[in-house]
């Protein structure tokens, strides 16, 4: 047998349930297994999804930043929202993929700064529509991040 992802941490899991907590010296051993338990198989589901996860991030991040980019007057961070939006992560590693989105949510922060700015300023429509997106590209970022575990 070949363990594929998150199918080889789920065996690791399903191990430590049925083989090593039965064995368990004490009740705080016990619990300490099941709760590593839970945290393996919580891995596994970040095995398989993460770089789903972190590409469609990118997208829906860049389209906040294609679609801001006409109203801010930053040049500086009109400058970086243009460096996410030209860059590319060095590979599809989860590592790179991160690295890469570490630097696109300090942008979206900075970003969100402005827009909220703007929108309590100005009132400015635009500024209120991008506030709403970026707070629906937040709780969606979440969501996507939710773990199917009993913890």
């Amino acid at each position: 047998m070949i363990p594929r992802g998150s199918e080889g941490v789920d065996h690791l899991a399903t191990r430590i349930a049925v083989d090593l907590i039965p064995k368990a010296a004490d009740a705080y051993m016990g619990a300490d297994l099941g709760m590593l338990a839970g945290l393996v198989k919580m891995v596994g589901q970040d095995f398989d999804r993460a770089a789903q996860v972190l590409v469609s991030d990118n997208e829906s991040l860049c389209a906040i930043l294609r679609e801001a980019r006409p109203h801010i007057d930053d040049p500086a961070l009109k400058a970086r929202m243009d460096a996410v939006l030209a860059s590319r992560p060095a590979s599809l590693s989860i590592p790179d993929l991160n690295a890469d989105a570490d630097v696109a949510m300090r942008v979206l922060i900075d970003l969100h700064a402005a827009v909220e700015d703007a929108a309590q300023a100005t009132g400015a429509e635009w500024a209120r529509r991008l506030d709403l997106s970026i707070w629906s590209f937040l709780d969606a970022y979440v969501a996507k991040r939710a773990y199917d575990s009993a913890f």
